[in-house]
């Protein structure tokens, strides 16, 4: 048995320690485990991806994960700019932090299982925010046991709850809730690649004319996002002073540039009119 399992996520989520604690439990079980995550310089927001392997033989093989049986995707928004799908085995299980119903996802392989949770909204339930932000993933782990997968989630619970000191409780109440909340469903997929393969294939390419880089849009890596309500708001420029992403601009008044706009929320602290709230953003038109 080797089950192999690949988190996506985005930096201050906790896909990593979401790896670390499932090898853990596996490894308490008696199997053997590995963990490892990979990323690159950016930090907070930016895509993270991490691995486990869990097997009942020991595990030589030190690479990604590149055929998962298992995939948690701890951010809504990252389907929109990571194929979260990319390498999953037939049968696989897809373990989906969303509203959306499982018969609303889309993707090339025939069958897959698909959880979906609520886990961001089960994170602001139980309080379990950094920097103002929901950290998913101990309620991912949760759904996740609803998988096939030989982990026990008194085992799960057992190991938050004494690694996770006094927030411990709120994160095992948060993992419980997950797990009884998840909807599980084997769906139907196309069966057919997403990106079918041309039986030409040019190899001579024009040299490129000199342009402009791509922009580096970060409006995906937000959680909620910030609204200005122009009827309280002075114009002080507390909020433009104070934002790290230089993403409010000066027109006639400050404007939310929300294609860089991260959603750190620093503008909803600082503004002394209580001008600026936020919403979530999977609800919002991005």
């Amino acid at each position: 048995m080797l089950i192999s399992v690949r988190f996506h996520g985005r930096g201050g989520q906790g896909a990593v320690t979401a790896s670390k604690l499932l090898a853990e439990v596996a490894n308490s079980m008696g199997y053997y485990s590995q963990s490892m995550p990979f990323f690159g310089a950016e930090r907070r927001g930016a895509p993270v991806i991490s691995f486990t392997r869990i097997s009942d033989e020991p595990i030589y093989e030190m690479s990604q994960v590149y055929h998962p049986n298992i995939v948690v995707v701890l951010d809504p928004l990252i389907m929109k700019v990571v194929d979260v799908f990319a390498g999953v085995k037939e049968g696989g299980t897809i373990v989906a932090n969303t509203t959306k119903t499982p018969d609303e996802f889309v993707f090339s392989q025939r069958y897959l299982n698909i959880i979906a949770v609520d886990a961001t909204g089960i994170a602001i339930k139980n309080d379990l925010l950094v920097a103002g932000l929901p950290v998913v993933n101990t309620p991912m782990l949760g759904a996740l046991l609803r998988a096939q997968i030989p982990l026990e989630i008194e085992v799960l619970e057992g190991i938050v709850g004494k690694k996770f000191g006094e927030e411990g409780e709120k994160n095992v109440k948060a993992i419980r809730e997950a797990y009884d909340l998840a909807t599980v469903k084997l769906v139907r997929g196309s069966g057919k690649r997403k990106y079918p393969r041309k039986k030409k294939i040019k190899v001579e390419f024009p040299i490129s004319t000199p342009s402009e880089g791509v922009a580096g849009k970060t409006k995906l890596w937000r959680d909620f996002r910030p609204k200005i309500d122009y009827e309280k708001c002075n114009n002080c420029l507390n909020c433009w002073l104070h934002c790290p992403e230089s993403a409010i601009r000066l027109n006639e008044h400050v404007e939310i540039d929300y294609d860089y706009c991260k959603g750190c929320l620093v503008c909803t602290t600082v503004c002394p009119k209580k001008a600026i709230t936020f919403e979530r953003e999977v609800f919002a038109d991005v």
